[in-house]
Order: C-alpha cells, then sequence, then structure tokens
C-alpha cells in the first residue's frame, strides 16, 4: 500500500517544478562575453521586466553586464563569473 502523505508530497514536488520557468536563459558565450535572452514565461512580469531583475542581480553580484536589445542581457567573461550556462533567472511559484 502507498503511503498517502508521501505520494501528496511527491505530487506537490512535480508541481511546484512545473510552475518554476525559466525566464531569462544563456543563449551564446563568444569567448570575451556571455549573452542571454529573456522571455515573458510568467503572466505577471514580461520579458522586459526579467532582463531587468535578471541585470539588477547579476550587477549586485560584482559582474559587468548591460541590457542588450529590450529582453537581452549581455556579460563581460571573466574568472569570477563562472561559467555563462550557470546563470539564469526563473519566474512562478518556489523559485
Amino acid at each position: 500500500m502507498v503511503n498517502a502523505l508521501t505520494l501528496i508530497y511527491s505530487l506537490t514536488a512535480v508541481m511546484a517544478v512545473q510552475a518554476c520557468k525559466q525566464t531569462c536563459v544563456f543563449v551564446e558565450d563568444t569567448g570575451n562575453h556571455c549573452t542571454y535572452n529573456c522571455v515573458h514565461a510568467c503572466k505577471d512580469i514580461s520579458a522586459q521586466q526579467a532582463r531587468n531583475t535578471f541585470l539588477t542581480a547579476l550587477i549586485h553580484a560584482g559582474h559587468e553586464c548591460s541590457e542588450l536589445d529590450t529582453s537581452g542581457v549581455k556579460c563581460k567573461k571573466v574568472n569570477k563569473f563562472g561559467a555563462c550556462s550557470g546563470h539564469y533567472w526563473s519566474c512562478g511559484d518556489d523559485c
């Protein structure tokens, strides 16, 4: 027999993962820069708002980043930045 509490916990965990959507994702590594694109993934935040939030977080973390078009971010790749693919922004429940 399956423990009901375990089953409910498992279903909740799966739903939480599905609710959290990647909004800003890695697009390209030029060797010197990393570029990211943000999309309208959650109904309460536009792609530009997601970009601005992601950009602000990167700058506050000490990275050299700037706006790229209306929904992109470009960051200078230095040792402290790490791998381009290690940076992203998500929106939704339980992020």
